[in-house]
Parts: C-alpha cells; structure tokens; sequence
C-alpha cells in the first residue's frame, strides 16, 4: 500500500470519517466568528463558504470516492479502451480514491451507481480539470438520479492549479430524494470526462420542505432564458430525443420559466420546414467542423421523425415554462466563409429587396419596407406555431439595420412626403418616422397573426404572446425604427426584453439598458420588462448581483440571459455558476447576498503516475 494513502486512511479510522460501506464522512468546514456590534459577547455565526455549506447536516455529508463501483463492471478497465471507462488512483491532501475517465473519442456506456440511500440528499458529482498536455481541456459528463426524466450535462470551470495541478471542482446536481434512486452517468460527444467521487448530504425535513414549496410557487419564477438554436445542436451531436432533452434539464427546477427559443435566424430553422431553410442543408463542406455536425445531426433527426422544435415545445411544457418561437430581424446571409451556410434561399431569390445604404452601397439585409419580406416571416411563424409554442419572439437587436434607402422605402417615402429620401439628410426626421411606421406595421401583422392562431387552437381566449427584444434607450429605438410606446399603447407586445448589447446603438459603450424608461412607458400595463445579461460575460457573482438587485430597484419584471448555459467553457472560474445564475429571481436572496458560494477548489496531489510536484510532466511534448 502506498505510503501517502496508508497515512490517509489511519487519519480517517483516527476520526471516525471511515464507514464500513468504504465511502468517506466529508470533514467540516471551518466556520468564522462574528463580534456582535451590540454586546460583548461573541456571537457564533456559521457562515456559508461553498454550495455545500447551506445544509444543516452538512458535517455529515459521505464522499463516494471509488468509482470502480459503478456497473456494469465490465465497462470499467485499467487500461484504455475505445468502449470503456478507465480507472486512476488518485490522491489529495485529504481524502483518496478512483476515479473513471474517458477521452474524446470515447464510445464508452452508461454507468449506474448504486447509492443505497434512503429520503432526501443534496448530491454533488467531483469533477476535476483535465490537463491537455500544457493547458486545461474541457472535462464534460452527464449526470441524473434514475428517477429524472434526461439527464444534466455538468462541467469544471477550474482553470489548473500551481506547477499545472489538476483540480477538483464539486458541482451540485441537485435534491431529491435517493430511496430506490440512485445515480448515472453518460459521456458527452467528442469531450473528455473524469469523474473523482459523489457527494451525499442528508436534508433535514426543513429543508425538504423548503425544498418542495420553493419548487411548488411561482413568484420567483420571473426569469427568462434564451436560446440560439445553433449551439443545443452543434457541439453535442445530438441522435436521439434524449439527446436534445439534456439541454433542457437543468432548468427543470430554476426560475427560468419563460424560453426564448430561436429557430435560427431570420428564416433559417432546423425543423422540418416548407417555408424556412435549414443552414447549410445543401452543402457537403463545410467552413467549420462543428458547422458539419449541426447539419449532420439535424439531418440525421430529421430522418428519425424527430422535430427539435418539437422537443423544445415538450421539455418547456413538461416544466410548467412558457416557449416563444423567436426569429431574428437580420440573419438572412453570412459573410464568407459562411456564405453557403448562413444562408436563406428567399434572401437568394429577392436581390431586388436588399437593404440599399446612403451612399448607394448595398448590403447583407433584406428590407422591410418590401412587404413581401414581412410576409414571408409571418408565414415562417405560422408554420413553427404548430408546434405548440405560447406565442412568439422577435429579437430587433439581431440586427440592424431592417431599413437603409433601397427602391421599396425610398418609392414609399416618394409617395408620403413629395421628395426623395437619397436627397435628405441621413436623419431627417421623416426618415425616423417611415422607419417607425413600416416597422410597427410588421409588428401588427406578428399580434394579428398570433390571435388567428390562439384563435384556430380554440384556447378559451387565451392570448399567445409576444416578446421583442429592444434598445438600450429610446433615442436608439427611433433611429432604427422601434416605437416601442406604440407597441404598449396598442396592446401589441407582452415581453420586452433590453438588449444593450446590439450593434450601432449607445448600449454597446454603455453597458447597460435604461431599466427605469422602459418601467415608466409600461406602468400601468400588461408589459413585462427584463433587462439583458450576457452568460459570457458576467464575470463577477457579487457584480453581477449588485447589478440585478439595481434593476430591480428600477422597475424589472425579471432578468433575461442571453446564453444562460451552465455547461459551456465561457462559465470558467470566477464566472458566475449556475447554483447563482439559475436562482436570479429570488429577490430577497440576491439583495442579501446569500446567492453567493465560494467554488470547491481541491488540488490534486496524485493522478496514476503522476505525482504533482513543481516538476510538472509533458515538457518533452
């Protein structure tokens, strides 16, 4: 026996941390003192610093650490195989264990471990860094209780430690309750895995109840959550149902309850469609690998009656959230090297209703003031409702511009007001207002349209909504068009979303949308407003809280995330977590601060044959 994990294991006998199922009793954190500013006497407060901190029994939490426990046996080796999980010793200051691996070409099965665990637990899966020779790589697995529906997709944001130490981070599963429950695991396409042990904390009857109420109310469930309908698809490969559900998983139980689902750009989609076209449907090279997977596993779906539209439909219903079918204002046709991928074939057919600039130079739009082109979406939208979704989305900051001085404006503006355009200014006034009439003419056809269809359902009245996606302030939202106090006057749209991060607008210098307007214009209303955040671009947890709690303060409905994926190497480090970002429409909790948890960082002290020193390994490589 080694050694080091000779001294490990009398340390635990020592202490009693050793049961004689051969899992592992979690030492207690430290706690901090706080002085009391009103009496002498120091007050214990037990102060949460990681996730797992928050439970009462914390100090009884068990580790799993061998992993070799998982079945079936067979699927598990000491040595590297296409189809099987490898086993490693592995080691760190305070606890040791195997763990199981694969790579990214692995074809490796399922693993089901047997927890033998009775009423409810908080579970956490230790996941470590994986080094890729020099650098951190990806570490990605799935993970579910039998009793969940698909399973979650989870990953370590830990960048490596000191002399490239690899470190295991503790992510949260979830709650639930572990009588005739137990665990599996699954790989994820072309990433590799490594998973170190499983962390059990037994809930107190508090707690569950918490846990249940909480899951059961819908006050905090105000956020709103988008996605692109590119990157569900693209870099996992997906050929089953199953396989697109993973996506949704971890929101089940988030304050996510309204999804802005979009289908692809203008009217470029990935169901099966007579109106829209799927990217790159027609190519057979590609200018990216992942852009080959996309069309290959839409193809492939496709083929299997399987309708990704579909499916998102489902698993929002099947949470008790509310799917609106978005589109986007621009996405027509991409720039080379993606000009045969991003690219729809009505843009293809219609050069004529291009978008023209000032100074006569064309491009890569198609205008709105050509009816033809508003039609068109109308149509895309028809066709994509019958899939069931609650209403439907249209993201103005995706982009501009939607209207320059092409034939089909500058004849309309001829007709209205006697001259031309081309010989204006470029912000005469005349050209805001066609801009805005035009625009809120479209907008009419999408609420006109969504009414035929609520209609057509026979719903008992029951209204499909429309969110758009707006500008940081108003003066941006009239110079492209977007008179968004005629929208809520008309009892057009339902959902605004502030988008301060769209092109050519004052948003991008900014940083920040005018929360307090958009509450002003829509008191009073129906109209809910959530101030944008970007999931690649929240870098600090305590920032990012100080910043929701302001808008709140403002006058926000709720938060809306763009790219709110828990999963992707964007969330790395210091990035917020989805423990916090899932939570945001917890108000109380995110004023306080109580959202907050330091990340579970443990070196690794042994790895197989490697033995982490400061005479780290692969310099010959």
């Amino acid at each position: 026996m080694n050694d080091n994990i000779a001294r490990h294991i009398r340390f635990a006998l020592l202490f009693g941390l050793i049961t004689s199922s051969g899992t592992t009793l979690v030492a207690a954190e430290p706690t901090t003192s706080v002085a009391s500013s009103d009496s002498a006497s120091l007050v214990q407060k037990q102060t949460p610093l990681t996730h797992s901190e928050q439970w009462q029994n914390f100090k009884q939490a068990e580790r799993f650490t061998d992993l070799t426990r998982c079945i079936p046996a067979d699927a598990i080796s000491e040595s590297r195989h296409h189809h099987k999980w490898k086993v490693f010793e592995y080691e760190t200051a305070e606890f040791s264990g195997k763990c199981i691996s694969v790579g990214r070409e692995s074809s490796a099965p399922d693993l089901t471990l047997k927890l033998g665990k009775q009423g409810w637990h908080a579970v956490y899966i230790g996941l470590s860094s994986i080094t890729d020779l020099v650098r951190p790589a990806k570490n990605n697995v799935e993970a579910k209780f039998t009793s969940d529906p698909a399973y979650t997709r989870l990953s370590n944001r830990l960048n490596l430690g000191p002399q490239r130490r690899d470190m295991l981070e503790e992510v949260f599963l979830g709650t639930a309750d572990l009588t005739d429950n137990d665990l599996q695991f699954s790989t994820v396409y072309q990433m590799p895995a490594r998973i170190h042990y499983v962390k059990t904390i037994p809930l107190t009857n508090e707690e569950i109840s918490r846990i249940r109420a909480d899951r059961a109310q819908k006050t905090t469930k105000t956020a709103v959550a988008t996605f692109d309908g590119y990157t569900w698809i693209h870099p996992f490969r997906p050929q089953t149902r199953a396989d697109l559900a993973a996506t949704f998983s971890a929101y089940r139980d988030s304050d996510f309850k309204t999804w802005w689902f979009q289908v692809g750009g203008a009217d470029l989609v990935h169901h099966p469609s007579k109106v829209g076209n799927l990217m790159g449907g027609h190519l057979d090279t590609f200018p990216r690998e992942v852009d080959r997977e996309y069309v290959e596993s839409v193809r492939h779906l496709h083929q299997q009656g399987i309708d990704p539209l579909k499916v998102a439909v489902e698993e929002a219903h099947r949470q008790d959230a509310e799917i609106l079918v978005c589109l986007r204002a621009a996405g027509w046709k991409a720039a080379p090297p993606w000009e045969e991928f991003f690219m729809s074939e009505f843009y293809e057919a219609h050069p004529e209703w291009r978008c023209i600039d000032y100074d006569g130079t064309p491009t890569m739009h198609l205008s709105y003031a050509a009816e033809e082109v508003q039609d068109h979406l109308i149509e895309v939208y028809r066709e994509a409702l019958q899939r069931g979704a609650d209403g439907a989305g249209f993201l103005f900051h995706r982009g501009m511009p939607m209207i320059l001085w092409e034939e089909p404006f500058c004849q309309r503006f001829i007709k209205e007001f006697g001259e031309n355009p081309r010989n204006l200014a470029e912000d005469d006034p005349r050209v805001f207002q066609l801009r805005a009439t035009i625009v809120t003419e479209f907008v009419r056809k999408i609420r006109a349209m969504l009414d035929e269809t609520a209609a057509q359902r026979g719903n008992d009245n029951r209204r499909l909504k429309l969110a758009v996606s707006t500008f940081s302030s108003r003066a941006d939202n009239q110079k492209f068009g977007l008179d968004v106090e005629r929208w809520i006057e008309e009892k057009l749209i339902d959902q605004i979303g502030i988008a301060w991060f769209a092109y050519y607008t004052s948003g991008l210098k900014s940083k920040s949308g005018d929360t307090a307007y958009y509450a002003r214009i829509t008191e009073g209303t129906d109209v809910k407003i959530f101030p944008f955040y970007v999931g690649w671009k929240m870098e600090s947890a305590d920032s990012l809280l100080k910043s929701v709690a302001r808008d709140y303060d403002q006058g926000a409905d709720g938060i809306a995330v763009w790219d709110p994926n828990q999963f992707v190497t964007w969330q790395k480090g210091h990035n917020p977590y989805w423990p916090l970002v899932s939570k945001l429409g917890h108000r109380q909790q995110v004023r306080e601060g109580s959202l907050l948890f330091k990340p579970t960082a443990i070196p690794l002290t042994r790895l197989g044959e490697n033995h982490y020193s400061r005479w780290y390994p692969n310099t010959g490589f």
